[in-house]
């Protein structure tokens, strides 16, 4: 089969097409032709070495959308009721430390099989497994968003920020959302976008609602400290308040925060990690993800981004584009 490897990390360049053999087969195991896989900005971080845990040599990518070819129970007996699913998945050490999704053929765990939604495409599909796991992560593992609640998402327009946002409107919270930018953009409606154009862009659009010292939750998916620090003013003093950060963009990993504004407000910060559930949990939530797109409750992606995966050059451009934030629409590697 066709995939992507690299034997070395440190630059995009060191990605490359090959011919390897199919994954083989285990008891337990399922073999899934890759229809689609998303590109995320850890399978660029990957790749460049960035994440220390990375073994190689490697074929990258966490996200898959494809079809059940082969199935096996831990006997090792043929599984006829999944062979031709199409199914979904994303998480676990898949890309780092064993090989992704970015081939014709992934081998999953049967256990963790998931059938995709029957309203999306394999491409759309694709698209959005991991940043709406690393949103389920954030909302309900992390920050425990409550009915009633106040939340702030920073950089509501991403990936991660939007699927969260719809994640709050389930639960029954109010949304704020902030954007670089409203010029060519509609928010969705159960959200008060607040544009950032000033250093105080976030207190001032929260006192105007009438709601300083009234936000509960601070979700950071943007990683700049202005308006971390800026929202931070913005929080109940009441010990309550949960912040959870997922990014920060200095090459170093640090920016400075408020630490006045956040131990007078008695916050509680945690940080997201996509791997804290294992894959028994992973599906689960995939399976009711599934559920709620096909019953309309959660929407889906509006726009998605093909990349041949014999394109070098493109495969290239689109984990630099998102590994520098630079494009608002998603990618995905077409085998």
């Amino acid at each position: 089969m066709q995939a992507l490897r690299f034997d070395k990390t440190g630059s995009l360049d060191n990605l490359s097409l090959a011919n390897i053999e199919k994954p083989p087969l285990a008891p337990g195991e399922a073999l899934v032709r890759v229809k689609a896989a998303g590109i995320n900005g850890s399978d660029a971080a990957a790749v460049l070495g960035i994440l220390p845990f990375v073994t190689t040599p490697r074929t990258p990518g966490r996200d898959f959308s494809g079809q059940v070819v082969e199935a096996l129970d831990d006997s090792g007996v043929i599984l006829p009721e999944w062979v031709g699913a199409d199914v979904w998945g994303t998480g676990s050490e898949r890309g780092f430390t064993s090989d992704g999704t970015f081939a014709e053929y992934v081998k999953v765990p049967v256990t963790a099989l998931s059938q995709k939604p029957k309203t999306l495409s394999h491409c759309e599909a694709a698209s959005m497994t991991l940043p709406w796991l690393c949103a389920w992560i954030t909302v309900d593992t992390l920050a425990n968003v409550k009915k009633g609640d106040n939340v702030i998402i920073i950089g509501a327009r991403g990936g991660i920020g939007s699927a969260a946002a719809q994640l709050c409107k389930d639960r029954g919270a109010r949304i704020f959302g902030t954007f670089t930018s409203l010029a060519n953009v509609t928010p969705p409606s159960y959200l008060t976008p607040i544009e950032l154009t000033s250093s105080t862009a976030i207190r001032e659009a929260i006192a105007k609602e009438g709601l300083q010292n009234k936000i509960d939750v601070l979700l950071d998916c943007a990683g700049y400290e202005t308006p971390f620090n800026d929202a931070l003013f913005t929080m109940t003093p009441v010990g309550t308040g949960r912040v959870v950060v997922m990014a920060a963009h200095a090459k170093d990993g640090l920016f400075p925060i408020n630490m006045r504004t956040f131990y007078t407000k008695a916050l509680t910060m945690k940080g997201m990690k996509s791997s804290i559930l294992n894959s028994g949990e992973i599906k689960a939530f995939l399976d009711e993800l599934s559920s709620k797109i096909d019953s309309g409750a959660f929407e889906g992606p509006k726009a998605v981004k093909t990349v041949d995966m014999r394109d070098m050059g493109a495969v290239r451009a689109a984990l630099q584009e998102i590994l520098t934030r630079a494009a608002h629409v998603r990618s995905v590697i077409v085998p």
